[in-house]
């Protein structure tokens, strides 16, 4: 889920950003692009982006650092990724394992046991999976849906894991799903 969230904080400018023709709001709002984004805040998610940001006219400068510290609200854009939550990615790179999927800077894992609906084998030859009934196979760069299976938070890190699942009907491969609707239709 996507949500915006407004915030403040204190921000420390460095007296080297402190010339007279520099728009100040720039400045803070790289300052705070460099600290929030891309990186995971538990219960709030993964911060997208910061979208603006308004400083105070007042500041305090702390004796000896000289930085000028202010307060500012800002904007983010966030995306809480939820349990069963279906999702468009791309796969990144394929394993013995698994698949790692891509959603823009975003990574998570598929296990092999999640793929596909059927017994797989990994072409180590070939870097792909195969499915062994429906010859099915899965490479780097296919696009797929899948369903988020979990979510972990790692705190020091300010980062998390994904896990998903394309077993699921109507999950997978784009073509598996366009093949899986024909079938459906054909029945009919």
């Amino acid at each position: 889920m996507f949500r915006i969230f407004g915030v403040r904080d204190v921000v420390a400018i460095s007296p080297k950003d402190l010339k007279p023709k520099l728009d100040i709001n720039k400045v803070v709002l790289s300052i705070l692009r460099e600290k929030y984004e891309e990186k995971f805040i538990q219960e709030i998610g993964y911060v997208v982006c910061v979208i603006s940001a308004k400083t105070s006219p007042l500041g305090v400068i702390v004796s000896r650092s000289g930085f000028l510290h202010n307060e500012v609200e800002f904007e983010f854009l966030a995306w809480l990724p939820m349990v069963k939550e279906v999702v468009e990615a791309e796969v990144a790179d394929v394993k013995e394992f698994g698949v790692f999927l891509q959603m823009g800077p975003i990574e998570g894992l598929a296990h092999i046991s999640q793929i596909i609906d059927d017994y797989v084998s990994y072409d180590k030859k070939g870097n792909r999976i195969v499915a062994k009934k429906t010859k099915r196979i899965l490479t780097k760069n296919d696009l797929v849906r899948a369903r988020i299976t979990s979510v972990s938070y790692i705190p020091k890190s300010m980062n998390f894991r994904l896990g998903f699942t394309m077993r699921q009907p109507f999950l997978g491969k784009q073509e598996w799903i366009k093949e899986d609707i024909e079938k459906l239709q054909k029945a009919k």
